[in-house]
């Protein structure tokens, strides 16, 4: 939803600097973003035996915090919600945000009014929340799995909807590069308008 990887990558090059860990740039990132967070870390040079991962963690999400409102959304994402949501089409956010600030987020951009359900992390982040809110965000709506997808923009949406048995949709833009979104074999858009007119096709 949000359109935040090069804020991700600017926040954490500037982790990194105090460490003396070389910058990325924004293909590296897509090429190397993975859960869980930690291993993502130790991959671009972080060592975790020096310090606590928790307070590096914590370092990007408080700054992450302070900036998340000079952030615009996904090309065309607010006009594809909003045309979705006149199809009758059950809309949730499934976020690896934690809830408070995802409702803060979800409520900056006004989306609430289109959205079903907005569920973010209810504890820490893991790395592995996601499966486990999605499971029982399933369970709490009346919807077959055949007619649920979810649509993602990462390998970890790839994961989500393989472990709750239903289809994906992943779209380039955002944490990943397309070579490993293709390489999941889900469905795959360069915007999220694509999906919407593959969707009504």
């Amino acid at each position: 939803m949000l359109n935040d990887t090069a804020l991700c990558v600017a926040l954490l090059n500037q982790s990194g600097s105090k460490r003396n860990i070389p910058k990325i740039s924004i293909q590296q990132y897509r090429e190397k973003f993975l859960f869980p967070i930690k291993t993502f870390y130790e991959s671009v040079g972080f060592n975790f035996d020096n310090e606590s991962f928790e307070d590096t963690n914590q370092e990007f999400h408080d700054s992450f915090a302070k900036q998340f409102k000079t952030l615009a959304l996904q090309p065309f994402a607010k006009e594809t919600i909003i045309k979705i949501s006149k199809t009758n089409t059950m809309q949730s956010i499934l976020s690896a945000t934690m809830q408070g600030k995802l409702t803060e987020q979800v409520g900056f951009f006004d989306l609430q009014h289109y959205l079903e359900n907005i569920v973010g992390l209810s504890s820490t982040p893991s790395g592995y929340g996601k499966e486990y809110e999605g499971s029982e965000l399933m369970m709490g709506v009346d919807i077959p799995e055949s007619e649920t997808i979810i649509i993602g923009d990462s390998v970890l949406d790839f994961s989500v909807s393989q472990s709750l048995g239903i289809d994906c949709a992943l779209v380039y833009n955002g944490h990943n590069d397309m070579n490993r979104l293709k390489a999941t074999g889900s469905y795959t858009f360069e915007h999220i308008d694509s999906f919407y007119n593959w969707l009504t096709d």
